[in-house]
């Protein structure tokens, strides 16, 4: 994946509504479709987004990542905690028309909700463990573990 694609495919999801890819609110997920980690580094950004739909995908804006990853077993656990914590904690995130990638040092959570976008960007270093957002980042961060150890085992896989 070039480094164009995981900002182009970031940005497709970002503007896609639920009703483009047949979403309708549920009981589990009444307010939240997809879910966005997004985390700021020296060197650039990466992102994992969830689907309600079962797209699990992670990507950098300097060229790597996973794409399909919700096809796999293993994310499915990861994947659907990330979305019902983003979605138990929706409402203290902020209302925005738009979600740029993070700086260096900060992370953000983007919640795509029926009714538009919203978004909470904190500062790694002052992050709160009583603070809504840190649920969503450890979940992301499990989430991210999993995406690590299924890539381990098929380039394992495919190596030998």
């Amino acid at each position: 994946m070039t480094r164009r694609e995981g900002v182009d495919l970031r940005a497709k999801l970002l503007a896609t509504t639920p009703s483009d890819v047949n979403i309708k609110p549920s009981q589990q997920l009444p307010h939240v479709w997809a879910a966005l980690l997004d985390i700021g580094t020296a060197t650039g950004s990466a992102t994992v987004a969830v689907v309600a739909d079962g797209t699990v995908s992670m990507y950098t804006n300097t060229g790597g990542g996973m794409i399909g990853a919700g096809q796999h077993q293993v994310i499915h656990m990861p994947a659907a905690r990330f979305l019902k914590t983003v979605e138990a904690i929706h409402g203290s995130l902020d209302v925005v028309a738009d979600a740029p990638l993070p700086g260096a040092g900060e992370a953000a959570v983007v919640a795509l909700t029926y009714d538009g976008m919203r978004r909470a960007l904190v500062e790694l270093r002052l992050l709160s463990a009583k603070a809504p957002f840190a649920r969503a980042w450890v979940a992301g961060q499990d989430l991210i573990t999993a995406l690590r150890e299924l890539q381990a085992s098929l380039e394992k896989k495919s190596a030998g």
